[in-house]
């Protein structure tokens, strides 16, 4: 009873900020793993958060990683192939979102849609859920096991890594400094040393339409993987390479989208 009390002051946003704090650091460190891995699988009544940028209808029919591999023809491909495609090629750069991309990070939306802004996503707009997540840093979420592989054969290649997400910068931070989620990504993915993660916080930066556009273009990414419709179209509009990532089933963002419905290359087993 008192820890529903606790969340729902937090939720209310009446409690001191560096109080409600430390409330959270406890609790999580003895439940958050465990609770909140419940809530991730039991969300799939929740409805699409998607990112900023024009929406455009699909050219075909898609997958997803409920479909069968015979619902709609599109072109799936193997890390192998990737790999082999990049032969005779001197290192590149390549760019990753990060949620549902490279981690299972939907039990802090679940969070937040339980105990922020109950019902609704509206506390993807409070810079408060926001803080929170980057005080957890992203400990708590699953690093997907296709990406493991992915990651070690760009770094066994020499290429240079970008991490792009819509998510809002933790306040406490500035631009291009290590956070805790850059240092989660280094450990869960066995990087040389932490790699800044850019926030674009759903806004595009003009002249580009999508939210990602800027930062693919201004580090030079050839190839950029995600798991959105807006992924895709960020790497189209600067010319990058995208390659779609199957979002899991029991996401929070819903529905799932198609993936290659664009005509675009698909990660096959990356779901997981």
């Amino acid at each position: 009873m008192q820890k529903k009390l606790y969340f729902a002051i937090l939720a209310k946003g009446v409690m001191p900020l560096e109080l409600s704090y430390n409330i959270l650091e406890v609790f999580m460190k003895r439940r958050l793993m465990s609770s909140l891995l419940v809530l991730g699988i039991i969300a799939t009544s929740s409805t699409i958060v998607e990112a900023s940028g024009p929406k455009v209808a699909y050219t075909q029919k898609g997958v997803t990683a409920l479909s069968k591999n015979d619902e709609a023809k599109v072109k799936t491909l193997s890390i192998e192939a990737i790999e082999k495609s990049l032969d005779g090629k001197k290192q590149i750069t390549v760019s990753f979102d990060i949620d549902d991309t490279l981690l299972f990070s939907s039990q802090y939306f679940q969070y937040g849609k339980e105990y922020i802004t109950p019902g609704s996503f509206d506390f993807l707009h409070k810079q408060k859920f926001w803080d929170l997540v980057a005080k957890r840093g992203d400990q708590d979420s699953i690093p997907k096991e296709y990406a493991k592989k992915l990651i070690a054969m760009h770094q066994k290649r020499g290429d240079k890594i970008v991490f792009i997400t819509g998510r809002t910068r933790g306040s406490m931070y500035k631009e291009g400094e290590i956070d805790k989620t850059a240092k989660t990504l280094a450990k869960d993915f066995k990087l040389d040393k932490p790699i800044a993660v850019h926030y674009t916080g759903d806004k595009a930066i003009k002249p580009y339409k999508y939210d990602k556009s800027y930062y693919i273009k201004k580090y030079g990414s050839e190839i950029h993987y995600g798991d959105s419709n807006e992924d895709i179209h960020a790497a189209r509009e600067v010319g990058a390479r995208p390659i779609r990532i199957l979002r899991a089933p029991n996401s929070t963002n819903l529905p799932l989208p198609q993936a290659g419905g664009y005509g675009e290359e698909v990660l096959e087993n990356s779901a997981y």
